[in-house]
């Protein structure tokens, strides 16, 4: 790997990066990692300051790319990062997605990508795979998400550190990796998707960053951002407690709470207790708020809710019960 030096043109971007890995522990010295390189100014801004870094570091880089396939160039974009990073020395691993037309391109699209992502990072030993995600998308994640209605936790979005993703620059603007990329001359290439409207994460830049900045400046963008950080230290507390407490309180031959004891609790830790009994099910919050909503109103013994997966909660004079697919048509209690 060519060696760069730490200083230099666009080192606030180099330095930003270096705070982001000491303040969350990300990287250290002597680490393998996987770089996510798409070929857009995040990502090619990415390698070079991980390369100015690891002189520092002492870093061991490997290359990632995926080429989806969804563009006319996306062959020709494939070469181009697969070539520079060779002739920087890096190992490079690029692999062509199968077909993916259908619904939900962009989530089959992602989870084809950190897939492959993640087969690199076993097959190298790798710490992680590092991603060029900057404070831009987490404020448009969580403005996305808002959308959708989601609780604190998925609110959150994006985080500095999510298992074995790195983000690093998740404290530096877009526009920063650019002006990147101009100054210590990168070559790049941009995304036409960003600019369709048809994808969400498209239509929330266009439509509402940039609106937000115009009217109340580049500060406003960085407060959302700031507000994810906050929502993402409220819901790992949260969750904490609610973890403690759940190993108190539920026996497991179905999940079973103390009905006067879970209804002591606020409201906020009952939710992730149920939501923890009843595992990961898609769409579950609707049937649990159905539940905590009856909680509160203190609805007859052996009232039931359904929810996705077969499962039920069946509210009992003494008790709360969540009960599996195997078990949900046992007993005769009337449904709420």
């Amino acid at each position: 790997m060519t060696e760069k030096p730490l200083g230099g043109p666009g080192y606030p971007v180099v330095e930003a990066a270096l705070g982001a890995i000491e303040r969350y522990r990300m990287l250290e010295k002597g680490d393998v990692v996987v770089v996510a390189v798409s070929g857009g100014p995040d990502s090619v801004c990415l390698l070079d300051v991980l390369q100015r870094i690891s002189s520092r570091l002492e870093l061991t880089i490997h290359v990632a790319h995926v080429d989806h396939g969804l563009s006319d160039d996306s062959e020709t974009i494939a070469g181009r990062v697969a070539t520079r990073a060779a002739e920087a020395g890096f190992d490079v691993h690029v692999v062509r997605a199968p077909d993916l037309a259908g619904p939900n391109l962009h989530a089959r699209a992602r989870e084809f990508r950190y897939g492959f992502f993640d087969i690199v990072c076993e097959q190298t030993g790798a710490r992680g795979v590092v991603t060029g995600h900057t404070l831009d998308d987490r404020a448009e994640t969580i403005l996305a998400r808002l959308i959708h209605g989601a609780g604190t936790a998925v609110l959150a979005g994006v985080k500095p550190v999510d298992g074995n993703r790195l983000r690093p620059l998740l404290e530096v603007r877009r526009s920063e990796t650019r002006a990147y990329c101009e100054e210590v001359v990168l070559e790049f290439n941009d995304d036409p998707g960003n600019d369709d409207l048809r994808f969400e994460r498209a239509a929330v830049r266009k439509l509402l960053i940039g609106p937000i900045q115009e009217h109340w400046g580049e500060g406003a963008i960085r407060a959302i951002a700031m507000s994810a950080e906050r929502l993402a230290e409220d819901a790992g507390a949260l969750a904490g407690i609610a973890d403690r407490l759940y190993a108190d309180l539920v026996s497991e031959d179905d999940p079973t709470f103390d009905r006067a004891a879970l209804v002591a609790l606020p409201r906020a830790v009952r939710r992730r207790l149920l939501e923890a009994a009843v595992g990961r099910v898609r769409d579950r919050s609707a049937g649990i708020d159905e539940v905590l909503d009856a909680l509160d109103a203190d609805p007859k013994a052996g009232a039931r809710y359904a929810l996705p997966g077969g499962r039920e909660i069946v509210i009992e004079k003494d008790r709360v019960v969540v009960l599996n697919p195997a078990s949900a048509g046992d007993g005769d209690e009337d449904e709420a």
